[in-house]
């Protein structure tokens, strides 16, 4: 068993693999909706190439400072922001000490809310979870959005929030983060 934020979670093929019941729950909900072909229409088409990639998520501590990371270390222009959080905070430990073993810096990160997100012509927004899309819906942004996890080498739709689960789903889901920006950066050109 581990400690994930405050609560001790235990080793079990669902929690090292979806991150919880919740997470398998909303993983399956998704994955057949992906399946059906309902988020088709916001994958980007191949050599887009955005001005700027945005990627959220809620707290802005564990996934979308890493993307924002890798992104940066490939030489794209890119920030993250998080739908709730208070801003200033740093990042999760787990995902700074994840980030420096792919020799990327997260030491240096504090969360950003979305309402202070300044909307450029050419972003693209990329959430980790359909959820996040339908939060930036009511915000009137023109840009692209599109979901991370469409770009991993196994598509999917949603990436469940590593935060309260064990080490084993952490790294499996910074992982993917990893290997889906890498892929979503590739896509686009």
């Amino acid at each position: 068993m581990t400690t994930a934020g405050s609560l001790p979670v235990p080793h079990n093929w669902i929690n090292d693999r979806f991150g919880s019941k919740r997470g398998l729950l909303k993983y399956s909900l998704f994955e057949a909706k992906r399946m059906a072909g309902l988020y088709s229409s916001i994958k980007i088409a191949r050599n887009t190439q955005p001005e700027r990639f945005v990627f959220v998520c809620v707290g802005n501590i564990c996934r979308s400072p890493l993307a924002e990371a890798m992104a940066k270390s490939k030489g794209y222009n890119a920030i993250s922001y998080g739908l709730d959080t208070r801003g200033d905070d740093y990042a999760d430990p787990r995902a700074i000490a994840f980030a420096q073993k792919h020799k990327l810096n997260l030491a240096q990160h504090r969360t950003r809310k979305i309402e202070d997100y300044i909307e450029y012509e050419g972003d693209l927004i990329v959430g980790m979870e359909p959820g996040h899309l339908l939060s930036l819906k009511g915000k009137n942004y023109m840009s692209d959005v599109t979901l991370l996890g469409l770009y991993a080498p196994k598509a999917m739709a949603y990436i469940h929030d590593p935060y309260n689960t064990n080490s084993h789903y952490f790294s499996l889901c910074e992982s993917t983060v990893i290997e889906s920006t890498l892929s979503l950066l590739s896509h686009v050109g």
